[in-house]
Order: C-alpha cells, then sequence, then structure tokens
C-alpha cells in the first residue's frame, strides 16, 4: 500500500454500547481472510479529532441518535501490519437506552454481544484486544482517558 498526502494516519473504531445490559454492537467482517465480528473503522479527517470523527459517523453516517463518548479510550499504535494509529471509542445513548432499530442502522448483520458471549462462542474480534477494553470498562479497573492496547 503507497502512502498519499490523503492517505488518513488515523482511524477511530465507534463501538455503540448498552451500559444497562453491558453489551455492544458487532458488524459481521473479515480480517486477513478470517471472518470475525468488528467495528467500524473511520478515518480521520485531517485537522478533526478522533471523537469528532465518530460522533460524525454515528449520527450522520450511521443515522443514530445522539450520543456521549465515554471517556476511556483505547489506543492502537500503527505498527507490524496495522498501518495506521487506531482510536477504540466508546459510544453511549444520550437518552436512557437505544432506540429498538439500532442495530439496523449499524449495519446488516450487526449483533449485541457481551464479552462473556463472545468467549463461550469461541469467535475472533477485531481488534482482538476489544473483549478486554469492554471488561476493564464494565468492571471499572480502567482510568478515564488513552489506554494502550498493546
Amino acid at each position: 500500500m503507497t502512502f498519499s498526502p490523503s492517505t488518513p494516519t488515523a482511524v477511530v473504531r465507534p463501538v455503540v454500547i448498552d451500559p444497562a445490559a453491558r453489551c455492544f454492537l458487532l458488524v459481521p467482517a473479515e480480517h486477513q481472510g478470517t471472518e470475525c465480528w468488528s467495528v467500524p473503522a473511520v478515518p480521520v479527517r485531517v485537522g478533526e479529532s478522533y471523537r469528532r470523527t465518530a460522533v460524525r459517523y454515528l449520527r450522520r453516517q450511521a443515522g443514530l441518535p445522539p450520543v456521549r463518548i465515554t471517556p476511556v479510550v483505547g489506543v492502537l499504535p500503527a505498527i507490524d501490519d496495522r498501518r495506521q494509529t487506531e482510536y477504540v471509542v466508546l459510544a453511549r445513548p444520550v437518552a436512557e437506552a437505544w432506540p429498538p432499530d439500532v442495530r439496523a442502522l449499524l449495519g446488516d448483520g450487526a449483533r449485541w454481544w457481551s464479552t462473556a458471549q463472545l468467549r463461550d462462542a469461541g469467535v475472533r474480534v477485531e481488534p482482538d484486544s476489544l473483549p478486554l477494553l469492554m471488561d476493564g470498562y464494565w468492571e471499572g479497573w480502567l482510568p478515564d482517558g488513552v489506554i494502550a492496547l498493546e
């Protein structure tokens, strides 16, 4: 892959979460030729913050109702086969709950998962550190701020 000045140096991976049910939305995907469950990878525009990119994507492109980005952000640095820094942000509804059609808004086949369900099913998740990030968020042992995921 050749990089040009227009190639984004970072992507944001917005994770739609349901705090009451302790679950999050994943969509079927393929990573390195293997089926997995994942979240979107949205290029961060020049001059735009990763938080703003996440809100823009979720509100304008996916059509979700107002969202609140949590203070916990996971970062995957651009190393090895990952050519761009990835910011994993958690998005919760501003209202008490998401509307019933939120799964359809995120994409075909989107599904709510808990980390326990992912482990029990033995499915692959991309990024692979996402379940650990979610466990830390749900259980409260992650501090607010940016967390290195590698």
